[in-house]
């Protein structure tokens, strides 16, 4: 009996992605072997699947009897990659020709019918699919990891203050916990977009042919489930042609490999000499993306050029297809999904070290504290507090305030640094009657309005850098992270199960 859907699942372990890669081997394959995977061995595991559901058809439809049936799937599972390997012009690419002929120089009386109405696009463009879905939950298991890590890491620091930027000058005081919880909230949405374009693109190629469909009566729907889809792609020459599951994933990609870089460029800066907020675990002997002698700046500076590569190989990716006719099959005729591969083992790597630098960071929230306290970040604050509690209009609030502070900071020249100590309550008291206000401001006011710790205090709406918001916030991407491991086991889980359900033994089958 084949399974019948995902929907309701009830999820038994984390996914690992049905070819059980982890990020860690993306890792070794994409950072120590110099180069990302080929696919070449994934998708002989697909090709084979793809045959047992061929040969299961030809059962059915009555063109082949279960003797020959059993003898031509033992073949196929019994096939190597090292027998494959044998006669291939290289490594890593298409092995489907070889697998034929292997299946073939080994094919029993009664199978005349094996290949019969049978096309190598639509088997080329499923096998190439069902690859590129596990990449996408392999991806999503990455970067949920990744996520876990931020929110562990911030949970530690939710009153840690430091200074945030906006263009070259400190503008705002926050935590490091409401940074990380960012970036474990983006974390999060990827995840999440992965697993939703793991759904949309969910479809099965198999049965259209060439590209106009086949002539046999292939039951598509019983073929999709047995490969663990959700269904058959309704159109032919789009199931062949389209390639719309590597140009989303490109997409996808090249937005993370973007969000990636912005966090990883803060990280520089605050890793780097001008600031020590943060320290990052150094490089070893046995990883070659960092030497033991380099610093932190210099670790994370590669880590976010393999960021920024995400891009330009997602160009790639879109490139191959752009200005191709829609029936121009080179796509899916090619010798192997090289550039989408060499996407995802790239972002694969790019994971592992970002969550490894994530995990071993070490934040000094008394540097960071110091330095912020040196800054003038309560502009809008002591704004805000002439009017409401002066009643001053709040666009001449605004300018009394900048008049306090040119007032008080216009002697140091240009390489001074204005700080909070060079303000005071006369002074503001000075700037209100440049502006025709009579300000009753005590000096205990202003101090209490330029503390770094007060104002992340003061922050009221959801969302904001307030300790207790931040703890809410992270609260919430966790529940999302629980919720994207239950749809992610369900996934693997349904995989899993048809997978096993097309290899298992079957009547007739040889014991």
């Amino acid at each position: 009996m084949l399974p019948t859907g995902r929907t309701g699942r009830t999820p038994q372990q984390h996914p690992r992605g049905v070819a059980g890669a982890t990020p860690d081997g993306t890792c070794d394959q994409a950072v120590r072997a110099g180069r990302p995977g080929s696919g070449g061995p994934a998708l002989l595991r697909h090709y084979r699947w793809i045959e047992l559901t061929h040969i299961d058809e030809y059962v059915r439809m009555g063109l082949m009897g279960g003797r020959a049936a059993a003898r031509i799937r033992r073949a196929v599972l019994d096939l190597t990659p090292e027998e494959l390997h044998t006669g291939r012009e290289a490594a890593g690419s298409d092995p489907l020709p070889a697998l034929e002929r292997s299946v073939q120089a080994r094919l029993p009386e009664g199978a005349y019918a094996w290949h019969v109405d049978r096309s190598r696009n639509d088997v080329r463009a499923c096998a190439r699919l069902m690859l590129g879905r596990e990449r996408l939950l392999e991806t999503a298991a990455a970067v949920s990891g990744l996520a876990r890590t931020a929110l562990e890491t911030a949970g530690g620091h939710t009153e840690s203050i430091m200074p945030a930027s906006s263009r070259p000058r400190t503008a705002q005081t926050i935590t490091f916990g409401f940074y990380l919880a960012a970036l474990a909230e983006a974390a999060t949405d990827a995840a999440e977009s992965f697993h939703s374009l793991f759904d949309a693109v969910n479809l099965c190629p198999l049965g259209a042919g060439a590209m106009a469909g086949l002539e046999l009566p292939w039951d598509r729907a019983r073929i999709a489930l047995a490969l663990g889809f959700d269904g058959p792609q309704p159109h032919a020459l789009t199931s062949v042609a389209s390639q719309a599951w590597a140009l989303r994933s490109a997409a996808e990609l090249s937005v993370l490999g973007t969000t990636l870089s912005r966090f990883l460029t803060d990280l520089i800066g605050w890793s780097g000499p001008g600031c020590r907020f943060v320290d990052l675990p150094g490089g070893t002997a046995d990883d070659p993306m960092t030497a033991p002698q380099e610093g932190d700046g210099a670790s994370l500076e590669r880590i976010r050029d393999m960021a920024r590569r995400l891009v330009g190989l997602s160009h790639d990716v879109m490139a191959g297809q752009h200005d191709t006719g829609y029936t121009d099959l080179a796509e899916v005729s090619g010798p192997g999904p090289g550039p989408t591969e060499d996407l995802f083992a790239t972002c694969g790597a790019t994971l592992a070290l970002f969550d490894r630098a994530v995990a071993g960071m070490r934040f000094h929230p008394e540097r960071a504290g110091r330095a912020v306290r040196g800054e003038l970040t309560a502009f809008l604050t002591v704004a805000n507090h002439l009017t409401l509690e002066h009643g001053v209009p709040a666009g001449i609030s605004q300018a009394v305030v900048g008049s306090w502070i040119s007032a008080a900071t216009g002697g140091l020249g240009p390489a001074g640094a204005p700080t909070p100590d060079l303000l005071s309550a006369a002074g503001l008291v000075a700037a209100g009657e440049r502006h025709g206000f009579v300000l009753a401001v005590e000096e205990d006011e202003v101090r209490e309005l330029l503390d770094a710790e007060a104002g992340v205090r003061r922050k009221q709406t959801g969302g904001s850098t307030r300790p207790e918001e931040v703890r809410l916030l992270l609260e919430q991407v966790g529940e999302r992270l629980a919720a994207v491991d239950v749809g992610a086991a369900r996934r693997s889980g349904w995989l899993r199960e048809a997978w096993e359900h097309t290899t298992g033994t079957k009547t007739g089958d040889p014991r």
